[in-house]
């Protein structure tokens, strides 16, 4: 394998050959440096996969990668008045007596000086034998490291594509050596072969300098340049660019007449309005048709803009997340909008600083879509009794619905067995562990409240409520006589109600929900 290109020093100092190879041949024979690249990030790669099999408009920078030239110098007969990099710099040759890399360097004379005053050039042929490069990749020491370009090289090494193994990039590979010699060791008194590793350190600087040194642009730039002009780019080619998502944002930004009138999220969107917009089209693109989608997306910025003055905790709040979450119910599900709304705003989710849109979505779902179970333990009174408290229980159950028109709460009917015979302490035991709440009445000192009550505390998650008839003079059991009991007029069964009432909804409250006053429904 034969790599060639232009050698010359960048502004003065590093050593590179600058060329263009393929860009799957490059990739096979380079691999990141894990002491310094980072992992690999899988959306990016995809971003790089899908530009090379799909955009129309194909151009990347250069990627830079680098290359030791070893040099055993204990070996006879080896060059010790020039290093490997100074032979080539001469227009010499260069075999490692190390490995069988071999560098052919020559020096063109050009009839005219160029910009860099000089009419030579000096042409390199990197030549890497072929059994040896086979067994360097599959022991994982490829010769050629990546400096810059880990998710170019990568994304197109994996892409199975004709159009891709012709494809040409260029490239910049920064020249090291790496010298053996002797060297007299005062401790052991000895001469040694040493190694010349100052490589690794310059290595690891061109890459701090590289990343380090620029300021790339933001998104919103990038996106304005294309998406703003439409003399050049139609939207069927805007389409091709970004996707529909690039399209809906040319017409949202076309129905608001300034952004900046948005006052109460204008921080947010003055440098980020064409960013923001391309989330949220993203997301709910295929929900609704797409027009209908625009204006959801133009009122519910309007929605969220009166929520963001109104509200002195959001004034001012820079978390993208939270504000891409916000737009996302308002324009997916409004109910649901309110919910969340009240959810960040009762639990603080806005001192959060760098929350992702999809993972607060992702936890407030699973908040108000978990179905609440509720089970009651209670003596047998008697069947009119016992179906009393069934119906006092399910009044309770559609209170707390009329204060959270979102929640999903459900209660065991107490003492209902219909159906196909089964075995009423196996249904039981399974409706107290899938219940997350456990009311047990402890009136009467009854064995068989006393026994799942017992059983329901030994689940640290599910919360536990023990009430108990006024009216009952019996010693509550030492086992749980310290724990807070809740006592109700078993003849005013509203007593009841509201007791259980309440202490549901706390418990509710402190897992997530959020509620309105009863006086407001």
């Amino acid at each position: 394998m034969i790599i060639r290109g232009i050698l010359d020093r960048s502004l003065s100092n590093q050593i590179c050959i600058r060329g263009f190879a393929r860009i799957k041949e490059l990739a096979k024979v380079s691999k990141a440096n894990p002491e310094y690249q980072r992992e690999l990030l899988e959306k990016q790669k995809d971003v790089v996969s899908n530009f090379l099999t799909e955009e129309t408009y194909l151009f990347f920078p250069e990627v830079i990668l680098s290359l030791k030239l070893r040099q055993d110098l204990t070996v006879k007969g080896a060059k010790t008045d020039a290093t490997p990099i100074q032979l080539i710099e001469k227009g010499k040759n260069f075999n490692s007596n190390l490995d069988k890399i071999k560098v052919r360097s020559s020096i063109v004379e050009q009839d005219n000086f160029d910009v860099n005053e000089t009419n030579q050039i000096t042409v390199i042929e990197v030549e890497f034998d072929n059994a040896e490069l086979e067994q360097l990749i599959k022991s994982n020491k490829h010769p050629l490291h990546r400096i810059d370009g880990n998710h170019r090289l990568t994304a197109a090494e994996e892409i199975k594509s004709d159009r891709i193994g012709t494809m040409n990039i260029p490239f910049c590979i920064v020249l090291f050596e790496e010298t053996f010699e002797e060297k007299f060791n005062p401790i052991s008194e000895t001469m040694e072969k040493v190694s010349d590793r100052s490589f690794e350190k310059f290595e690891k600087v061109v890459f701090y300098n590289i990343n380090s040194k620029t300021e790339p642009l933001t998104l919103e730039q990038n996106l304005r340049v294309i998406i703003n002009d439409e003399k050049h780019f139609d939207d069927e080619e805007l389409e091709k660019i970004f996707g529909k998502s690039g399209v809906l944002v040319r017409k949202l930004y076309k129905q608001i007449e300034d952004p900046k009138l948005l006052k109460g999220i204008n921080h947010l969107l003055h440098n980020n309005f064409r960013g923001l917009s391309k989330s949220i089209f993203e997301i709910l693109l295929g929900t609704m048709e797409e027009d209908k989608l625009v204006a959801e997306v133009r009122e519910s910025l309007l929605t969220v803009n009166e929520l963001y003055k109104a509200q002195e905790k959001l004034i001012g709040n820079n978390s993208e997340g939270l504000f891409t979450a916000l737009l996302y119910y308002n324009v997916k599900d409004k109910p649901k909008y309110n919910f969340f709304k009240e959810w960040v705003l009762k639990h603080h989710i806005f001192d959060i600083k760098e929350a992702r849109y999809q993972t607060l979505i992702d936890i407030f779902d699973k908040v108000s879509d978990q179905t609440v179970k509720v089970f009651v333990a209670m003596p047998y009174f008697s069947e009119p009794e016992v179906e009393s408290y069934n119906q006092a229980y399910k009044r309770v159950i559609d209170r707390i619905k009329a204060v959270n028109d979102q929640i999903k709460i459900s209660l065991f009917d107490i003492m209902q067995h219909k159906g196909d015979s089964y075995n009423i302490n196996n249904k039981m035991i399974e409706q107290i562990n899938e219940s997350n709440i456990f009311i047990a009445d402890i009136s009467n000192r009854n064995v068989n409240v006393a026994f799942e009550l017992g059983y329901a505390k030994n689940d640290s998650n599910k919360s536990v409520i023990m009430i108990k008839r006024e009216s009952d003079e019996t010693r509550t059991p030492f086992d749980y006589e310290q724990d807070m009991c809740h006592k109700y007029n078993q003849n005013a069964i509203h007593t009841l109600e509201n007791s259980v009432f309440e202490n549901v909804k706390d418990i509710l409250l402190k897992r997530g929900f959020t509620f309105k006053n009863e006086a407001d429904v």
